[in-house]
C-alpha cells in the first residue's frame, strides 16, 4: 500500500522523501507545476508542510493519498494514525480537519492498505480522436459509471482501511466531521499471521473487495465488504446523525485463502498488491495484480475475481407467485491467469484511463503502459488517422535514471520522481517517432487538445499538459499554434462564429470559453512574460469577461440596494461596491485608449495593417466576433457607470464622504480617457452593423476567417473591405474629437497586452487592477498567468458581496493561486 507521492486532480504534489537515519523525523513536503518565466513550466521549489509533522509528532509517513475530487489529502504513519487535510482557496496551504486519536504503539495498528471511497458520479473517458473524410480530426468522449460504496451524500467523503491485525477502520462524514466504525476481518489474528500488504477496489455490485498478504506464511486471502447504510442516512444524507444511532454498519465475507508463491520463481517476494475494478465492459471482472520482484526482475501475477449467481431448478420459479422470490445467493470465484516477467525491479503500479491500463514503473525510471488484458504495451507511433493519447502522436516517457518512487500526473503526459537521494524530478513525454513537420505538428496539436479537452471537461487541472504544449510552442514555427489552438476548439466543440441571436450574458458564463481563453494566454506568452498578438487578444478577451462578471455580480449582490417603485436607486449602492470597480473600470477606459491608438497608427499608416503577416491586436479584436461582444457588452457597462455618477450628484447631495468619493474616483477614471465612450460605442456598433450585413454565408469559410483572426492577430483579404469601412468612420467620428498628444502619450504598457509590468518598479494587483503596494496584504501568485493579487480573507471581509470573493481559489485565468 505504502505510497509516498500523491498528486492531487487540482495540481499539488505531496511527497515524503525516504529518511536517511531512523532518527530523523518524517517531513512531507509540497510542489507543484508553475510558469516561471512565461514561458518554461517547472517544479516549484518544495516547502515543507510543517503541519503535518507536528499532527503526527515526526512518526514516519507511510501513506499519502487524495480523494476523487483532489481537495482531501489522507495522510497514515508507521503507527496507524490517519489525519485528513484540505486544501481550500490557496493550492499550497493545507488545513488540518481531522485527526484520529493516538492510537497504542503496536506492531498490530499499522495500516497496509486505505482506499477512498468513489464518488456517485459519471467518470469521463476521451474517445480516441479520428480523422474523417473532410480531414478533420472529429473528438468525442463517453460516461462511465463508478462502481461503489459511496457516501449517500454526494459532496461528502468516506475511506477505509485495514490494519497488520485484521482491524478494518471505515470514516465517513457527518456534516463536517469525520465518524469513524470498525469490525474484524478475522478475530484473534496472531502476530505471525498479521499481513502486510493490503488493497481495496470497487465492484459491480458496489461493494469493497479487499485482497490481503502474509509475508511471514504466504498467506493469501480474498474479501468481500459492504457498506450498509441505515436509511435514516440515506434520506439525511448523514446531515442529522445522532450519537446513538449506527449510521452504516460494515459487512464482511471471505471469498479465498491459500498460500500464494511466485509462479516463475519463488526466490521473488511479494512486493505489490493493486486490485483493479472492472473496466466498462459486461465481460470484465476484477482483478487483482500481484508484483513478485528482487533487484533484477520482477513478476506480475494476473487474479481474477468472478462472481457466478447459483442457479436454481425451474421448479424454483413459480414460487415467486406465491411468496417472495427466493433472492440470489451469489458465489464468487477466485481464478489465477497468465503472468509477464521483466528484467527489472518494480517500484510502483498503479491503474489509469478508468482502470482499463496498467502504468508500470520500475527503478530504472522507465515507464510502461501495459492493456490489463494480455499485457500489450503501448508503444510511440505516429498515426495519422487516429489518435488516442500521446502515445499514438509519436511520444514516450524518457527515462530518469535510478529512482527510489514515480508518480504519473492525472493527465498521464509527465511524471514526478524521487530520487535515491529524495530529490524531486519532473519528466515530461517526449517524441521518439520523427516524420514529416506537418504530421508531427498536426498529430501533436491533437493529443495535446485531446488531454486539454479531457481535462476541462473533468475539472483537473492541466498544467502538465501545458508544460508540454509550451515545449512543443517554443520548439516549432506559429503555424503549430493556429492549428494547436484550432484542435483545441474543435476538442471542446467551441465554435468562434457566433450565431446572431447570441445573448452576451449567457455567452460569457460559458466554461469552455473561459477554458479556451486560458489555454490561449499560456500558448501566447514569450520568455519575459511577452505576448503574442494572440495572447494578448485572449489576454484582453478575457479582463473583458471579468470587468462583465464583476459589475454584474457586484450590483446583484450588494446588500444595501433596495427597490422603489420597482427601480433601483443609485443612492443605496455601497461604497465599498464601486470602490472595488474603480480599477476594472480603469482597465476599461485604457483598453480603449489602447484601441484608439491603434486605429490612429492604421489611419497614418492604412497599408501596414493590410499586409498579411502584419498582427494588429486592435482590428482583431474589433472584427473578431468573440472579442467585439465582450467589447460592447463592456462598453455598455461604462456608459451605465457613467449614467450613475452623472444622476448621482444632483439626485443626493447630502451623501456621505466615503460614497461621494467613490463616485468622484470613478467620474475621473472616465473623463481622463482620450475618447469619450459613447463616441466610441458608435464606432463599434457600425463595425458590429457592417459585419453583420457582409458576413459571409459559408459556415466553415466564416469560421476560417474568425480563427484567422482570434489565433493569429492577422486581418484575411476578404476582410479588408471592413478595414476601409472602420478607417473611414474613425477619421469622420473620432479623430475630430481627439487630443492627439494626449492619445500619443497616454500610458497602455499597464494592461498587459504587450508584456507584463516590470515587477522591480511597479505591481498591479492582477484581479483587482490597483496598485500593489509594499506590505499591503498577503501576496498571492497564478501558476499559470503569473499574476499577483492580495489575499482576500473571508473571516475579515466587510461586504460579503464583494465579487473578489469569487477568485478565492482561482486566478481570473481559471488557474489556481498560490502563496507568493
Amino acid at each position: 500500500m505504502s505510497s509516498v507521492i500523491a498528486w492531487s486532480k487540482v495540481g499539488l504534489v505531496v511527497y515524503v522523501p525516504a529518511q536517511k537515519t531512523s532518527e530523523e523525523p518524517s517531513r512531507a513536503f509540497a510542489t507543484y507545476l508553475q510558469c516561471t518565466d512565461g514561458q518554461a513550466w517547472s517544479l516549484a521549489p518544495p516547502c515543507t508542510i510543517d503541519d503535518i509533522a507536528i499532527v503526527h509528532e515526526g512518526a514516519q509517513i507511510t501513506h499519502l493519498s487524495w480523494c476523487s475530487l483532489g481537495v482531501d489529502l489522507a495522510c497514515i504513519d508507521a503507527r496507524g494514525r490517519m489525519s485528513i487535510f484540505v486544501h481550500s482557496s490557496i493550492l499550497n496551504h493545507l488545513t488540518c480537519v481531522f485527526q484520529t486519536p493516538l492510537v497504542p504503539d503496536h506492531p498490530g495498528n499499522a495500516v497496509v492498505g486505505f482506499k477512498w471511497c468513489n464518488i456517485n458520479k459519471l467518470i469521463l473517458i476521451n474517445n480516441t480522436a479520428t480523422r474523417q473524410d473532410n480531414h478533420e480530426f472529429h473528438y468525442g468522449l463517453h460516461k462511465l459509471n463508478s462502481f461503489g460504496p459511496w457516501h449517500p451524500n454526494s459532496s461528502k467523503q468516506a475511506c477505509i482501511a485495514v490494519t497488520k491485525a485484521g482491524k478494518v477502520r471505515f470514516w465517513f462524514q457527518q456534516d463536517v466531521k469525520y465518524k469513524e466504525i470498525t469490525d474484524d476481518l478475522e478475530p484473534n489474528l496472531r502476530p505471525e499471521d498479521y499481513y502486510t500488504h493490503a488493497s481495496f477496489g470497487s465492484d459491480r455490485d458496489d461493494s469493497f473487495v479487499l485482497v490481503v498478504y502474509s509475508k511471514l506464511n504466504n498467506m493469501f486471502k480474498v474479501f468481500r465488504i459492504t457498506i450498509q447504510w441505515s436509511i435514516g442516512a440515506i434520506k439525511t444524507g448523514v446531515q442529522q446523525a445522532k450519537p446513538d444511532v449506527d449510521w452504516a454498519t460494515i459487512q464482511i465475507k471471505r471469498l479465498h485463502c491459500d498460500e500464494l508463491f511466485c509462479p516463475s520463481d519463488n526466490k521473488l517476494h511479494l512486493t505489490h498488491l493493486e486490485v483493479v475494478s472492472p473496466a466498462n465492459h459486461p465481460e470484465s471482472r476484477l482483478n487483482v495484480f500481484v508484483a513478485f520482484s528482487s533487484t533484477s526482475q520482477t513478476t506480475i501475477q494476473k487474479i481474477e475475481v468472478i462472481t457466478l449467481p447459483v442457479t436454481l431448478h425451474s421448479n424454483f420459479d413459480a414460487l415467486g407467485f406465491s411468496r417472495n422470490a427466493v433472492p440470489d445467493d451469489p458465489s464468487d470465484i477466485v481464478q489465477f491467469k497468465d503472468f509477464h516477467q521483466f528484467n527489472k525491479l518494480l517500484v510502483s503500479l498503479t491503474s489509469i484511463y478508468a482502470d482499463q491500463v496498467l502504468a508500470l514503473a520500475f527503478a530504472d525510471g522507465s515507464i510502461e503502459m501495459r492493456q490489463r488484458n494480455g499485457y500489450m504495451e503501448s508503444k510511440p507511433i505516429l498515426n495519422s488517422q487516429s489518435v488516442y493519447d500521446f502515445f499514438d502522436a509519436g511520444f514516450a516517457f524518457p527515462q530518469a535514471g535510478e529512482v527510489d518512487n514515480i508518480c504519473i500526473s492525472s493527465n498521464t503526459c509527465t511524471f514526478f520522481a524521487l530520487t535515491k537521494t529524495g530529490e524531486p524530478q519532473l519528466h515530461c513525454m517526449q517524441r521518439v517517432v520523427k516524420g514529416t513537420q506537418s504530421e508531427e505538428s498536426l498529430l501533436t496539436a491533437v493529443a495535446i487538445a485531446q488531454r486539454h479537452a479531457i481535462s476541462c471537461f473533468s475539472n483537473a487541472c492541466n498544467s502538465d499538459v501545458m508544460a508540454i504544449a509550451a515545449i512543443e510552442a517554443a520548439n516549432q514555427d506559429s503555424e503549430f499554434t493556429f492549428t494547436l489552438l484550432r484542435q483545441c476548439h474543435r476538442a471542446m466543440g467551441f465554435h468562434l462564429d457566433l450565431p446572431r441571436d447570441v445573448q452576451a450574458d449567457k455567452f460569457l458564463v460559458l466554461p469552455a470559453l473561459q477554458k479556451l481563453l486560458s489555454f490561449q494566454v499560456s500558448i501566447g506568452l514569450r520568455t519575459g512574460w511577452k505576448r503574442t498578438a494572440a495572447g494578448s487578444i485572449a489576454w484582453a478577451t478575457l479582463n473583458m469577461r471579468l470587468f462583465a462578471f464583476a459589475i454584474t455580480f457586484t450590483l446583484k449582490t450588494s446588500s444595501m440596494q433596495k427597490q422603489h417603485g420597482g427601480q433601483m436607486q443609485e443612492s443605496d449602492v455601497r461604497p465599498e461596491t464601486l470602490v472595488t470597480l474603480l480599477g476594472l473600470t480603469k482597465w476599461c477606459v485604457d483598453h480603449m485608449a489602447f484601441l484608439v491608438q491603434e486605429l490612429y497608427e492604421l489611419v497614418r499608416n492604412p497599408d501596414h495593417c493590410l499586409n498579411p503577416e502584419t498582427e494588429s491586436v486592435a482590428l482583431a479584436m474589433l472584427l473578431g466576433g468573440v472579442p467585439r461582444l465582450l467589447i460592447r457588452y463592456t462598453l455598455r457597462g461604462l456608459r451605465g457607470l457613467e449614467q450613475m455618477v452623472s444622476r448621482s450628484a444632483s439626485r443626493d447631495p447630502d451623501r456621505n464622504s466615503m460614497t461621494r468619493m467613490a463616485f468622484k474616483q470613478l467620474e475621473d477614471i472616465m473623463k481622463t480617457g482620450p475618447v469619450q465612450i459613447a463616441t466610441f460605442e458608435k464606432l463599434v456598433n457600425d463595425i458590429e452593423t457592417f459585419m453583420r450585413s457582409n458576413s459571409n454565408s459559408d459556415q466553415e469559410e466564416r469560421l476560417l476567417l474568425e480563427q484567422k483572426l482570434f489565433f493569429r492577430g492577422q486581418i484575411p483579404k476578404e476582410l479588408h473591405p471592413a478595414v476601409h469601412r472602420i478607417r473611414a468612420v474613425f477619421m469622420q467620428r473620432i479623430k475630430p474629437e481627439l487630443d492627439i498628444p494626449t492619445l500619443y502619450f497616454y500610458p497602455t504598457d499597464w494592461l498587459g497586452l504587450a508584456e507584463m509590468v516590470n515587477s522591480d518598479t511597479i505591481e498591479i494587483d492582477g484581479l483587482r487592477k490597483q496598485l500593489l503596494l509594499p506590505g499591503h496584504g498577503i501576496r498571492r501568485r497564478c501558476v499559470r498567468c503569473g499574476s499577483v493579487s492580495v489575499i482576500d480573507d473571508l473571516k475579515y471581509v466587510k461586504f460579503a458581496g464583494n465579487w473578489t470573493i469569487a477568485f478565492q481559489r482561482n486566478c481570473l485565468c481559471g488557474s489556481a493561486w498560490v502563496r507568493d
